[in-house]
């Protein structure tokens, strides 16, 4: 999942979990849940031709999102700021960590690369990328019943 949806999900979790400690861990449990789903880009990231330079782009964007995600979600639910802080770390650190293994390979991260294989490996059954792509967009639907 791109990770907008991972921190919508995270946002949207704010209004159910108050204790901090508990929100990290139900968003850095939830952000592998998710993944489980197939979504499409785990195997078009691969193919980009820019490599690490796309790759940053697509997360410079990817975190552009996020953090206008969260103003609009702070303006809107007047969510306590430390909270939203607490919930976009665990929902983005599977996959930050994960990213900086890829660049690095720093062994102590190679944890974060293993789980986002198996997870994203899960399901073995692949559709068109496209519909994988769309199928993102039904955590944003239910976010959206689950905030009204």
């Amino acid at each position: 999942m791109f990770l907008t949806v991972h921190s919508l999900v995270a946002l949207t979790s704010i209004k159910y979990i108050s204790n901090p400690f508990l929100l990290f861990i139900v968003n850095f449990l939830g952000h592998y849940i998710l993944d489980i789903i197939p979504h499409g880009e785990g195997d078009n990231i691969k193919k980009l031709k820019g490599g690490n330079k796309e790759i940053f782009i697509l997360a410079c964007l990817d975190f552009a999102f996020i953090g206008l995600t969260s103003l609009l979600f702070y303006q809107t639910f007047n969510y306590n700021k430390y909270l939203i802080i607490i919930a976009l770390l665990g929902a983005t650190l599977p996959d930050i960590s994960w990213g900086l293994y890829s660049i690095t390979k720093l062994k102590i991260l190679k944890w974060s690369y293993d789980l986002y294989l198996w997870t994203h490996k899960l399901i073995k059954y692949r559709t068109n990328s496209i519909f994988e792509y769309a199928i993102q967009i039904i955590p944003i639907i239910i976010c959206y019943f689950l905030l009204k």
